[in-house]
């Protein structure tokens, strides 16, 4: 009875998968969810606060483009934690975060010609380098 079990679980779990694995399906309705997308930035000359204030300036009428919801754009935070904690990265110049209605509003943002414009002709010539993070509510 005890073998009839094992082979039952190992055909179970040859057949479903072992669980530790996640695969992402299609989410038909993640198309009408709220995309946002955060962006850190450092800047080729590293703490300039005129710098930090062009990127600041250069950006803030992207908040205006359709489909947008929310766009901020900062600096560091100087947030007294009580304790050091090793998770936490101030050395980045300048923060994004967008907010967008849908997938399809973010995807139509990214081609609008004033975004390429700003993106590619003000801020990306202040850019050392810069990580993106998107993601679907």
């Amino acid at each position: 009875m005890k073998r009839l079990y094992v082979l039952a679980l190992a055909g179970l779990l040859a057949a479903g998968g072992t669980g530790c694995a996640y695969t992402a399906k299609p989410d038909q309705q993640a198309q009408n969810r709220k995309v946002h997308h955060v962006v850190i930035v450092w800047l080729k000359q590293a703490g300039d606060e005129k710098l930090r204030q062009q990127y600041i300036e250069g950006s803030a009428g992207l908040a205006k483009l359709p489909g947008v919801l929310a766009y901020d754009v900062g600096t560091p935070a100087a947030i007294n934690r009580g304790r050091a904690n090793a998770a936490l990265d101030e050395s980045y110049d300048v923060a994004v975060s967008g907010i967008y209605e849908s997938q399809q509003a973010y995807e139509a943002f990214l081609q609008n010609p004033e975004y390429l414009r700003v993106a590619q002709q003000v801020l990306r010539p202040l850019v050392d380098k810069y990580k993106i993070y998107d993601f679907i509510e």
